[in-house]
């Protein structure tokens, strides 16, 4: 039997408990991928094996305030903590669903593994801790109860993380380490081995709802929930996701990778202080053996071979210069980036200034409105 969580009397007028209100809502993210397909990522391969990257593109305005109450009321109402069945009363409209009619609305399948906690994995005889370990650790001596720091994992299965952590199974905290959680997740995305989402995202739902403090995650995603029952916002100013809530190439950037061209792999993303040391190595070994390739061609074979060291050398050039214009390519988007980055980032603290002034009743809401369609 799961426990269930019993919501208790809140002051007159108020849509959900005291507790509710300091708890921040987490929105979610979106997956940008173009970039990742550009850059030779797999993650849209994956997750479209799975029947997982509608849920990706999830971008809808969001409403705290309902959320809250949304929380506030939550219930599982099957006593089946593997089939469940949740219900909430949001605006004074009761809606009820479960794992099925989650996975219509967010148009992801609602089959495949319902593990939950850790200590289920014996169960299921296709998980194998050590082997999911290796998976992402490959030069790493793993065994069970290993801490599993995230600056050890690829540029890939380290976004993949950063994803999982963020909007598969949300969490406020930092994503320096990765939990049993998170790898579980993580094995299926990888492997395609199917994972019931819509039955994940409704646990991590009763488990926030349970807390007395925390985040409350899946915002756009509850918003959609709304939306299917016809649940108006009324006067609520909705909330939106910023630039920095689109997985892309700023989003590795700010979690330490750096994006280099190699003639021989083409574009690759590195750890930023070991991709510079690997570029001067380089370098410097293109500095030692230059010199010495004019050695090594006899003097008796220069002149019958004159025309072809032309054309070898000119095809050198050539290669060399499209290196140097792939490179420049890269450090331009780089640049391109960071000041967009630093855009969005005044724009955001502006959002907030904007948000602020406008629970003291400074300025109005027309005037918000105002300004985020002439962003638009």
């Amino acid at each position: 039997m799961s426990k269930k969580h019993t919501p208790t009397k809140s002051h007159a007028g108020a849509k959900y408990k005291d507790s509710y209100t300091r708890r921040k809502v987490l929105c979610g993210r979106v997956v940008d991928f173009e970039f990742t397909s550009g850059d030779n990522f797999s993650l849209e391969q994956w997750f479209f094996a799975l029947g997982w990257k509608e849920y990706f593109l999830i971008n809808v305005p969001y409403y705290v305030e309902l959320v809250k109450e949304f929380y506030s009321n939550l219930l599982n109402v099957s006593g089946d903590c593997d089939n469940l069945e949740i219900k909430s009363k949001v605006s004074k409209s009761v809606i009820k669903f479960d794992d099925k009619l989650l996975g219509e609305i967010l148009s992801v399948p609602a089959d495949g593994s319902r593990f939950f906690e850790t200590k289920k994995w014996p169960e299921d005889p296709d998980l194998v801790l050590e082997e999911c370990l290796r998976v992402f650790y490959l030069n790493e001596n793993v065994f069970g109860g290993m801490a599993m720091p995230t600056n050890l994992l690829s540029a890939e299965h380290r976004l993949l993380h950063h994803i999982v952590a963020t909007h598969v199974l949300p969490t406020s905290g930092g994503h320096e380490k990765m939990s049993y959680q998170d790898l579980y997740i993580m094995w299926h995305v990888v492997s395609g081995k199917p994972l019931n989402l819509p039955n994940l995202v409704m646990k991590n739902m009763l488990m926030a709802s349970s807390k007395i403090d925390g985040a409350l995650p899946y915002g756009m995603v509850i918003t959609k929930i709304f939306a299917h029952f016809g649940i108006l916002p009324g006067n609520e100013i909705p909330s939106r996701i910023d630039v920095g809530d689109v997985y892309n190439a700023s989003s590795l950037k700010r979690m330490g990778w750096k994006r280099v061209y190699e003639a021989d792999k083409g574009t690759v993303w590195l750890p930023k202080e070991s991709g510079r040391k690997r570029r001067v190595e380089e370098e410097n070994l293109e500095e030692k053996t230059e010199p010495q390739r004019q050695r090594t061609t006899p003097a008796s074979k220069q002149a019958n071979s004159s025309y072809s060291l032309s054309l070898e050398t000119f095809l050198a050039e050539i290669k060399e210069l499209k290196t140097k214009m792939n490179k420049l390519d890269i450090k331009m988007d780089n640049l391109r980036e960071e000041v967009f980055d630093l855009f969005y980032d005044q724009r955001r603290t502006h959002r907030r200034l904007e948000k602020k002034l406008l629970a003291k009743g400074v300025i109005e809401a027309d005037v918000i409105s105002e300004s985020e369609e002439e962003e638009e």
